[in-house]
């Protein structure tokens, strides 16, 4: 064991910055590695954050190196880098890091390729390069922002992920020395998501609530931006905000400075998310816009005007689940007071079957369960049925059971003589009588039983006329939740068609309605009565 190995270990901490690729975290590790075992030290533990700027992104690493150093039972006493800048640019975050470190927690921070002569020079040293790391970040900064910016201008994105409706397109700008390609990048349509990009908008700027828009897209299935299940109020609002860019305008420098803490996000600075409009710098008609002038200006008014959207009640459709496009099979789902074949909501579906109104339709059901579901005829002759199934058709279980009660009673007297002759014990006698009573009572109750199941089922003609008014008047007045249990009880499946413009009656149309009691083969929807049967089964 050499002197200056130090069994709790030792950590080496090593960074990549966005802006200094010629400075890799594999090189650091190998030199800082080698540098510590010539130390003496073989437990090393390597923290490592990879194209992370020091003062603008969070560095995972390096908050679980500092969390553990701070610990209880710290497994390091000794924290190296290769320089002052690879553990942080901000001079005064730095400086209290260190400071805590040393003195609160003995924990040695050494930085390799600093001078070190030993005096007191060296402490003096330190904020010194500090200071000079913060100048060079700030430099960077500013020539990073000089350079996003003229790609704003020349009508290129300055990077990130495009929004949601766009995806990138690259743009070959020339070569480097190397031969290398140069490329730049700009929006274009996402033909799978700008559809309902320009939906949602549209519907914004007719003043429909943001909820009520989402909840449609999430029945309909249309895929979120995070691939999440629900769409999110926040990713509706983003996209409001980001109003400029789906008006076809490249825009930079929106967003306020990002403050950190103990490097963590931590607000923004002054207060404010958005910059003064005047610091923007954006380039008009960059890119195919999914939004058109008056929409944006509509959305635009209103949310300087500060309105909130009107209070939204989620719409119960009742035909939902059960009613299907009978050209692709396809469910119809409720749309603004409309049901609508939900297949024309999938990229490339010409399905020609159009919508109907949802008062129409269910005033339609609704009338032919009150004339042909709850007709009087039909459920008499419903009931007759149901009673010659309930008639007793063999009573031979009935015989068979009072053959045994009277075998029964037989045995019991037997018994009784037994003991009045003194031919049984009296142990013996009390233990056979009590078997006997259990089978007794046991061949009673299923008598009874039989008895009960194969009676008449005693329901009378204004029985059924009382029930069919009280249904009536329920269905007349049900409230749409009850309605659709109802409809999703009776019908396994009603299948609409389109409209035959060649008929008498161009406007109607036919459904077929599959009951899971009551089959119906065919019912044409048309005023002015609103359903006429076909052929029913």
């Amino acid at each position: 064991m050499k002197l200056n190995e130090d069994t709790t270990g030792v950590a080496i901490y090593v960074r990549s910055s966005k802006d200094r690729h010629d400075v890799s975290c594999e090189a650091q590790k190998n030199d800082l590695t080698e540098y510590a075992e010539k130390q003496g030290y073989t437990n090393i533990y390597t923290f490592e954050d990879k194209a992370l700027s020091s003062t603008r992104d969070p560095r995972p690493q390096y908050d679980k190196m500092i969390s553990a150093a701070t610990s209880s039972s710290p497994p390091f006493k000794k924290i190296i880098c290769t320089d002052t800048s690879r553990l942080g640019r901000d001079n005064i975050e730095k400086t209290i890091l260190i400071h805590r470190l040393r003195k609160k927690h003995g924990i040695e921070v050494v930085f390799k390729n600093m001078p070190n002569t030993g005096s007191y020079m060296d402490e003096v040293m330190e904020p010194i390069i500090s200071s000079f790391d913060q100048m060079y970040s700030h430099q960077c900064r500013v020539k990073g922002v000089a350079g996003m910016k003229q790609n704003i201008k020349n009508g290129y994105r300055a990077g990130g992920r495009a929004p949601y409706g766009y995806k990138l397109k690259e743009v070959v700008i020339g070569k480097h020395r190397d031969g290398k390609t140069m490329t730049k990048t700009q929006l274009m349509p996402d033909p799978e998501t700008a559809p309902y990009v320009k939906e949602y908008f549209t519907r914004r700027a007719r003043h429909e609530p943001r909820k009520a828009i989402l909840e449609d897209f999430h029945n309909k299935g249309v895929p979120t931006p995070s691939s999440s299940t629900q769409w999110a109020v926040s990713t509706a609002k983003s996209m409001e905000d980001n109003i400029e860019t789906y008006l076809g305008h490249t825009v930079f420098n929106k967003h306020n400075e990002r403050l950190k803490k103990s490097g963590k996000p931590d607000g923004y600075k002054g207060g404010k998310k958005w910059r003064p409009r005047e610091e923007w710098v954006m380039t008009e008609n960059t890119h195919e816009p999914l939004i058109t002038k008056q929409d944006a200006e509509i959305i635009i008014s209103n949310k300087e005007k500060g309105l909130r959207d009107r209070p939204y009640n989620k719409k119960t459709y009742p035909l939902t689940g059960v009613l299907k496009c009978n050209i692709c099979n396809s469910n119809f789902t409720g749309d603004s007071g409309y049901y609508r074949c939900n297949s024309k909501h999938k990229i490339g579906c010409r399905c020609s079957n159009g919508g109907i109104s949802q008062g129409k339709i269910e005033s339609a059901l609704s009338s032919l369960l009150s004339d042909v579901v709850l007709d009087f005829d039909n459920l008499k002759k419903i009931i007759t049925k149901i009673k010659e199934r309930c008639q007793p058709d063999d009573t031979s279980i009935v015989s068979d059971l009072k053959k045994q009660f009277q075998k029964n009673a037989i045995q019991r007297t037997k018994l009784i003589k037994l003991h009045m002759a003194d031919l049984i014990d009296p142990d013996e006698l009390k233990a056979e009588l009590m078997a006997l009573k259990e089978q007794k009572t046991k061949i009673t109750s299923t008598i009874k039983e039989v008895s009960t199941t194969n009676q008449d089922v005693n329901i009378t003609s204004e029985d059924i006329k009382k029930t069919i008014e009280n249904l009536s008047k329920e269905i007349k007045h049900a409230s749409p939740e009850i309605l659709r249990m109802v409809f999703n009880n009776l019908f396994q499946e009603i299948k609409i068609s389109p409209k035959n413009k060649k008929s008498k009656h161009p406007q109607s149309r036919i459904i077929e309605l599959k009951g899971i009691s009551i089959p119906f083969t065919g019912v044409k929807v048309a005023s002015p009565r609103g359903f006429e049967p076909l052929s029913p089964a």
